[in-house]
C-alpha cells in the first residue's frame, strides 16, 4: 500500500493525471479489484505508454516495448506458452542465466516469486504495456498457443484429436477435456480476427503445416500459430462443422453453411465454406458486421455530386441499375444502402439473392436453391407473380437471368443487380457477351457504376509528406494540378497493426446511360469508345474518384494505383489535367 501511494504522487507530480482522475481511478481499482494502473488507462485518464512508463521509472526498471524487439526463438522456445498467457509476461532477453521478463505489475511481488518458481531461473523484471504483452504473446507463441500445449500435455488427448473419426464423433469429439479446450481455440481465433477487423479467415492445410491467415481491409495477413496446431485440423474442422450444421462425417464434397456470433454488444453472421484438399480440408469464414451492412448511401463515400446523381437514378419508377466490380468491393453493401433508402410503406421489394447476407426488415428476400433448380431466372420469374415495385437481383449470370431482368425494367420495374466486370463501359460488354440484345440494353439501363474499396490511412499516425513526381506520374497527374492539397501517409502504429491503413473507404466510377452512350451501344462500340465517351461528357474514372480521395488525404497514390487498373488512367485532353474539387 506504500508503494502504491508513493507512486500515486509521482503521478501527480509527473503530471500523468491530476487529483480527481486520480481518485476515479483509485475507486474504481477498488471496486473491480484491478491495478491503479489498468483503471487509470481502462478510465481514459491518462494513455496506457505514459502510465506505464511512470511505472517503469517509479520502480527504477527499464519500460520496453516487445513488438519492435528481436526476441530469440530459442528464449522462446525454453518458456512455455502456457505460463507466459497465464502470468501475462513475455521473455524478451538471456543474460548470465537471468531471464529478462516484460510484464505490466512490477509492484506484484507475488507475480515475481510465481514466475521465478515456475521459470526455475533468475528473473529481471522491466516494464511494458498490458496491450504490448498480449501483442507480444500472440506473435511469438500464436493465437490459442496456451491452449494447444494444454491439450498437448495430457497424451490421451492427442491420440484422440490424431485418431479422430468424424464419422463416430457425433455431436462431440469424443473427449470432454479436449472438447472444451478445440472450441476453446476455435472461439479464441475467430474473437482475434474479430477484434482486428478481419472480413475473412482462411485455414489451409499442407503437408507439414496449417497455415491460418486473416484477411485486414482486403490484404492477407498470416497469424502466427503454434506449429503443433497442424495435429488438432480435424478435430477444429469438424468443431466448425458443428456450429455451422454440416455434416461432420462428409469430406468429400464441398460444403457452406452460417454461424451467428456476438462479441460484445455486436453481432456478426460468418459464411463457412470448406473444401476437400489432398491434405485435409480448407476453411474460409467470412466475418459480416451486421452494422456494417446497414450503412447509409451518406456513409459509403460518395462525394456530395456523386450522391445526388446516385439519389436521382435510384428513384426513377422503372429501368435497370447495375453495380459492378471484382469480389469483395462492397457491391451488397451499396445496393443495401439503396434498397434500406427506398423501403417505405408505398414499395414493395423483393430480392433474390446467394447467399442473403443479411435479413433487412420490410423486404422479402429469397435464398436461390440451385440444386433443386431454384436459380436466379427461375426466381425471377416467381417475382414477378407478387407484383412487386422494385427488385434486387443478386448477381447476373448468365443470358437467361439477364434477359428476365431486363425485361422485368421494361415492364414497369426498378431492378438493381451485380456484374463482374473491371470498369462501368464493362457491363454493356458483359452483357451482349450473353446474348443480350443492345436495343434491349440501351432501351432499360439508367446507369452501370464501378466500385472499389481503397485502404484509409490511418488517422492515429497520418503525417504529411511531399510525393514524388513518379507517384504522379502513376496516376496521370502532375504535382501542379493541385498545388494546395496536402498529402498524407501513415507512417505505421499500433492501432493500424504498422501498416499504415486503418478501414477503407468506396471510390466510384458512374456511367449514366444518357442518349449518346445509348446510341453507341445499339451501334455495338468497344467499350473504351463508351467509355471515352462518358468521359467527354462528364463521367470521373475510378484512378480519378481515387485521386480525389488522395488530395483530401484519405487514402495514398499505392493504394489507388493497386486496386485500379491502367485502362482507368485518362490521356491527352482528357487525362485529366482538369481542376479536382477537394
Amino acid at each position: 500500500m506504500a508503494a502504491e501511494s508513493a507512486f500515486e504522487k509521482q503521478l501527480i507530480r509527473d503530471g500523468v493525471v491530476d487529483e480527481e482522475r486520480l481518485a476515479r481511478a483509485r475507486r474504481e481499482s477498488q471496486t473491480t479489484g484491478s491495478s491503479l494502473a489498468e483503471s487509470l488507462v481502462s478510465l481514459g485518464c491518462a494513455s496506457a505508454e505514459a502510465v506505464y512508463r511512470a511505472l517503469a521509472q517509479f520502480c527504477d526498471l527499464r519500460f520496453v516495448t516487445p513488438s519492435k524487439m528481436e526476441i530469440p526463438q530459442e528464449l522462446v522456445a525454453k518458456v512455455p506458452a502456457r505460463y507466459a498467457t497465464h502470468y501475462s509476461f513475455v521473455p524478451v532477453l538471456e543474460r548470465n542465466g537471468t531471464v529478462v521478463v516484460a510484464l505490466c505489475d512490477p509492484l506484484n511481488h507475488q507475480l515475481l516469486d510465481d514466475i521465478r518458481f515456475v521459470l526455475k531461473r533468475r528473473i529481471e523484471p522491466v516494464v511494458a504495456t498490458p496491450e504490448e504483452i498480449n501483442r507480444a504473446i500472440k506473435t511469438l507463441y500464436g493465437v490459442g498457443a496456451d491452449t494447444v500445449e494444454r491439450i498437448l500435455s495430457d497424451s490421451d488427448s492427442v491420440g484422440t484429436v490424431l485418431s479422430l473419426d468424424s464419422a463416430s464423433a457425433g455431436m462431440n469429439l469424443g473427449d470432454d477435456s479436449l472438447d472444451a479446450s478445440i472450441i476453446k481455440f476455435v472461439n479464441e481465433l475467430l474473437s482475434e480476427a474479430i477484434r482486428t477487423g478481419a472480413t475473412d479467415i482462411h485455414m489451409e492445410p499442407f503437408e507439414d503445416q496449417l497455415r491460418v491467415r486473416y484477411r485486414i481491409d482486403g490484404i492477407l495477413h498470416a497469424v502466427p500459430t503454434p506449429p503443433t496446431i497442424r495435429g488438432f485440423h480435424p478435430a477444429i474442422v469438424s468443431r466448425i462443422k458443428i456450429m455451422a450444421n454440416l455434416n461432420i462425417a462428409e469430406k468429400r464434397l464441398p460444403q457452406d453453411g452460417k454461424i451467428r456470433a456476438s462479441l460484445g454488444d455486436e453481432q456478426f453472421d460468418l459464411r463457412v465454406s470448406v473444401l476437400p484438399t489432398p491434405h485435409g480440408e480448407t476453411v474460409n469464414l467470412r466475418i459480416l458486421n451486421r452494422a456494417s451492412m446497414f450503412m447509409t448511401l451518406e456513409q459509403l463515400g460518395f462525394l456530395k455530386e456523386d450522391l445526388a446523381q446516385f439519389n436521382d437514378f435510384i428513384t426513377r419508377p422503372h429501368g435497370m441499375i447495375l453495380v459492378t466490380g471484382p469480389t469483395g468491393s462492397g457491391k451488397t453493401t451499396t445496393l443495401y444502402a439503396a434498397l434500406s433508402k427506398l423501403n417505405k410503406t408505398e414499395h414493395k421489394i423483393i430480392t433474390i439473392e446467394d447467399p442473403i447476407e443479411y435479413q433487412l426488415k420490410g423486404i422479402t428476400q429469397m435464398q436461390t436453391l440451385p440444386q433443386i433448380g431454384f436459380d436466379f431466372s427461375a426466381a425471377l420469374r416467381s417475382m414477378l407473380r407478387h407484383d412487386p415495385d422494385i427488385m434486387l437481383v443478386g448477381e447476373i449470370r448468365d443470358f437467361e437471368t439477364a434477359e428476365m431482368a431486363i425485361r422485368s425494367s421494361l415492364t414497369g420495374h426498378l431492378v438493381f443487380s451485380t456484374l463482374h466486370t473491371n470498369d462501368a463501359a464493362g457491363a454493356v460488354t458483359r452483357l451482349t457477351d450473353m446474348g443480350v440484345e443492345p436495343f434491349l440494353i440501351a432501351s432499360t439501363m439508367i446507369a452501370s457504376i464501378a466500385q472499389r474499396l481503397v485502404r484509409c490511412i490511418c488517422t492515429q499516425c497520418a503525417r504529411p509528406y511531399k510525393p514524388e513526381a513518379a507517384e504522379f506520374a502513376q496516376l496521370g497527374r502532375r504535382p501542379a494540378d493541385t498545388p494546395d492539397a496536402v498529402f498524407m501517409r501513415g507512417a505505421g502504429c499500433d492501432a493500424c497493426r504498422q501498416t499504415g491503413y486503418r478501414g477503407r473507404i468506396a471510390i466510384y466510377e458512374i456511367l449514366p446511360f444518357a442518349n449518346a452512350i445509348k446510341e453507341m451501344t445499339i451501334r455495338r462500340e468497344p467499350s473504351t469508345h463508351i467509355k471515352r465517351k462518358a468521359v467527354e461528357l462528364g463521367m470521373r474514372t475510378l484512378r480519378l474518384s481515387g485521386w480525389q480521395r488522395i488530395c483530401q488525404g484519405k487514402t495514398t497514390f499505392e493504394e489507388v494505383v493497386r486496386v485500379t487498373a491502367e485502362s482507368d488512367m485518362l490521356d491527352g485532353s482528357e487525362a485529366g489535367h482538369a481542376a479536382v474539387s477537394v
